[in-house]
């Protein structure tokens, strides 16, 4: 008896270490293969299905000769091994066939070519793997049962694999790639896949005389049809329900990849718990009564967890303030939200799949047909509920049909039990008529929501405020753009262009509202390519018609919808300028458009003289993220400089422009390239009228940036620092949107020869020095401003800045952004105070002699005193 637990014993920790690698390498090799096939929807699902499709195929196929074999161990070993070699190859070919699937699939692929190569190369790269992954449980199953003939263990061995694969998504996600990298973390699973086959080998075998002599006297039986139907269902509808609820709650957590492991533990935690639960208390006969209680159980529970999920957003924002606003805060929200809403029916599902598998293992095998059957539903849920029902129906009615699909299936199973599928159907009848939908949209006082669309790669809205303005929310948790942010999106197009001495074409990565690329429209003859990665964005550009114009009247802009890697990698045009928009770094998936793999991929695709400008968003990131990210841009652009796209302190952009040699510029530069009228009107309307203005948001050369960033990781594909480091600091609530920004500002000490051609003369020395000035101006304006916030008394406000803004004008002729607040605030305290405006003017003609403004505003107001 002793040896026979023990057996048990060792038999279930193999499983858990199993579980470990198992998942663990679905995550790794779905994250690398990403970088490949894009992060486009048909990509990620086509990802899923073909590791779904690989299990179900080794489950099936093996499950006869693994029921047949007298040493299924020796089968189990080999499978284990099979998988540790495979996953060490794989590091070597997954980088492989991510180049060659770049041009497999194209710029613009018909939807027939992109789902083929993006489900056909994952599928027969990993075959191998999950081909013997899916056979594992099956083998661990038939050494089980020959050690206990009498056993019913599939609910017990499925909970110990699924518990592992518990610990090998956070072991995974939270440790292991964020320290080691994918590689090594691939080499590390594949060490725990050997181990489970040294462990199998080494434990001695011992089969009950009574279970050796009935395996070897019985032939193989596959499981009916009618139970292989409700398993394939069961697993179609199982994977569809945390597909859509995942969707949903994509609009509430904050969508890091902690997020999505935090929501797949809990969702595998349910499982194992409903597996654990099946095999401590099933009953040993009255399988078709059994299997009704547990399918209109997990009805029932689908449809408790519809109803959490309206309360999904303020469960989660309770549970994030409780624990605090910050990293930790977050990932207890999301996980204490995801447990409300996943445990229950992921419970109900774990215990169902074991009543359906153990009916289907007898003596004579059948458990690997069940799982593979299982499994391959599993494989077409993502495809058929993330891509076909959930954006024609909607989240809220596409989980009501999986909740009475699994109702419908306790229907059939005992159709004399209908008064709980009855009041199942009765409850999902009112929440279909109502009016409350599954829709998370923050809408300021007073504003709107002009348009929403469900997507299948994302919720995206338009919302106005009381004001007019209009805003472009993605999943309510990132603001792509407003009308009300237009100044600084154009800046974002003309500031590189303008860089550029005679640029032709231009490529776009990133749309939001559409403003940055419209900006291109403006300059003459330039060809502009934009890459969008959400299709649901397309549609609502109209609503930013204020800032963009009409789209269709500019015959010289193009938008694809393409994932941004997956477009410059396929590219075969040269650019001569290409921007990146606003990435936020901590955002699942964005961390890999910092990467020096993609850096080098645009610096291919830029034409002789070409630059590249990556814009970030400091008030997004802390320094150590900034860090990270310069010195990876280094790493490919070593002539790299930075540019600040305007002086906003609440939302501070800077720009990394990468050229192939450094960028200087003469005086007469402005006045060379800006030689239309309508560009230059629009260049005045954003304050770019001059070299001054333009060179003046130049904040730090190479060598400045270099000491900047350090010696320390670069971002890479193999090590995405980024993805895993930036979530940890983007909540720090304490932190002011300005802090990263005068961290750089601190260690930059930007001289003008590196951004001014060499001086020849007083004409030229005199540039250096304005922009010097500039500078000077522009540094004291940006700390005079830190922490301002501006009262609703005007003549307070002026008390708090004269005096600082005043001292920036004295510092420069040039630096616009300190003189216009003054004269704006003159003009409007004008009314209630005259003879504080006029002395305000007084003081700027006094400050800027130079400047007529000041003047010319007093004579309008004061035309008595002249």
């Amino acid at each position: 008896m002793t040896h026979h637990i023990n057996q048990t014993i060792v038999l279930y920790f193999v499983l858990f270490l199993s579980g470990v690698a198992g998942l663990g390498c679905e995550m790794v090799w779905t994250r690398m293969l990403m970088v490949g096939l894009g992060h486009e929807i048909i990509a990620v699902l086509s990802v899923v299905a073909a590791f779904f499709s690989g299990l179900a195929l080794g489950a099936w196929a093996l499950d006869r000769k693994i029921s047949q074999s007298h040493k299924p161990e020796i089968w189990y070993a080999a499978l284990e091994c099979s998988i540790g070699c495979w996953a060490l190859l794989l590091t070597i070919f997954i980088p492989a066939v991510n180049a060659t699937a770049h041009y497999l699939i194209g710029v613009d692929p018909s939807p027939f070519r992109h789902w083929t190569f993006a489900f056909l190369l994952p599928f027969v790269l990993l075959l191998p793997a999950t081909f013997s992954m899916g056979a594992t449980l099956p083998a661990i199953e038939r050494s089980f049962v020959r050690l206990r003939s009498n056993a019913r263990p599939i609910g017990g061995l499925y909970a110990a694999n699924t518990c592992g694969a518990v610990m090998g998504t956070l072991a995974t996600t939270y440790l292991l790639v964020p320290s080691l990298g994918f590689n090594k973390t691939s080499v590390l699973l594949a060490v725990l896949n050997f181990a489970c086959s040294g462990l199998i080998l080494l434990r001695p075998a011992r089969i009950t005389a009574s279970a050796g002599s009935r395996m070897s006297s019985m032939a193989y039986q596959p499981p009916s049809f009618a139970l292989l139907g409700i398993v394939l269902l069961t697993g179609f509808l199982g994977i569809g329900f945390e597909v859509v609820v995942i969707r949903v709650l994509s609009q509430v957590f904050e969508n890091t990849v902690y997020s999505f492991a935090s929501i797949l533990s809990v969702y595998l935690l349910g499982t194992a718990s409903g597996a654990a639960l099946y095999q401590v208390h099933a009953p040993q006969t009255a399988y078709n009564k059994t299997l009704h209680y547990l399918l209109s159980a997990t009805s029932a529970l689908c449809l408790v967890s519809l109803i959490v999920l309206y309360g999904s957003d303020a469960i989660y924002t309770a549970a994030r303030s409780a624990a605090g606003s910050n990293f930790f805060g977050s990932l207890t929200g999301e996980i204490a939200t995801a447990g409300l809403v996943f445990f229950l029916p992921c419970t109900a599902m774990g215990a169902t799949f074991s009543h359906l598998a153990q009916t289907a293992s007898t003596i004579r095998g059948g458990m690997g047909r069940a799982l593979g059957l299982n499994t391959l539903g599993a494989s077409l849920a993502p495809i058929l509920f993330g891509i076909g029902l959930l954006p024609l129906l909607g989240s809220k009615n596409t989980l009501l049909i999986i909740s009475c699909g699994y109702a419908l299936l306790a229907l059939v199973i005992n159709i004399r039990k209908a008064a709980p599928v009855l009041l199942i159907a009765l409850c999902a009848l009112l929440i279909f008529f109502s009016p409350v939908q599954l829709q998370f949209v923050t809408v300021p006082d007073g504003g709107s929501i002009r348009e929403h669309r469900e997507g299948v790669m994302a919720a995206v809205t338009v919302v106005e405020d009381a004001h007019g303005d209009r805003f472009l929310k993605v999943n309510d948790k990132f603001q792509m753009g407003s009308t009300a942010g237009a100044f600084v999106d154009k800046r974002l197009a003309h500031i590189p262009l303008l860089l550029h001495a005679h640029p032709d074409t231009v490529l776009f990565l990133g749309l939001g509202t559409g403003t940055t690329f419209a900006a291109a429209a403006e300059h003459p003859r330039l060809r502009a390519e934009g890459v969008e990665l959400i299709p649901e964005i397309i549609p609502l550009l109209h609503h930013f018609q204020k800032s963009t114009g009409e789209f269709s009247v500019h015959q010289n802009l193009h938008i694809s919808i393409a994932d941004a890697r997956r477009f410059v990698n396929a590219a075969t045009q040269c650019y001569d300028v290409i921007v990146a928009d606003l990435f936020h770094p901590a955002r699942d998936g964005a961390g890999a458009l910092y990467t020096a793999e993609h850096f080098t991929a645009i610096k291919a695709r830029l034409a002789a003289g070409g630059l590249f400008c990556q814009w970030l968003p400091l008030y997004q990131m802390d320094a150590e993220t900034l860090r990270v990210i310069i010195r990876t841009f280094l790493r490919v652009y070593p002539h790299a400089s930075a540019y600040i796209a305007c002086y906003s302190l609440d939302m501070p952009v800077l720009g990394l422009v990468g050229a192939q040699s450094p960028l200087r510029y003469a005086a007469d530069w402005y006045e060379q390239r800006v030689q239309t009228n309508s560009l230059r009107i629009s260049l005045q309307n954003l304050r770019l009228p001059d070299i001054y203005e333009l060179l003046g948001c130049f904040i730090a050369g190479s060598s400045d940036l270099a000491l900047f960033a350090g010696s320390g990781p670069l971002n890479t594909d193999d090590k995405p620092v980024v993805m895993f480091g930036a979530p940890r600091s983007a909540d720090a609530a304490d932190r002011p949107a300005y802090e990263t920004l005068f961290t750089l500002l601190t260690a930059s000490r930007p001289k003008p020869a590196q951004v001014l051609a060499l001086a020849h003369n007083e004409q030229q020395a005199q540039a250096h020095q304005r922009l010097a000035d500039y500078w000077l101006a522009r540094d004291s304006f940006l700390r005079a401003g830190a922490g301002m916030r501006r009262p609703q008394n005007p003549g307070e406000f002026l008390a708090r800045i004269r005096e600082p803004l005043l001292a920036c004008v004295r510092k420069s002729r040039d630096f616009a952004a300190a003189y216009n607040p003054l004269l704006a605030l003159a003009h409007e305290i004008y009314r209630t105070d005259p003879s504080a405006a006029r002395e305000l003017l007084v003081a700027l003609e006094d400050a800027q002699p130079a400047s007529e403004r000041a003047r010319m505003l007093r004579k309008k107001l004061f035309p008595e005193n002249q």
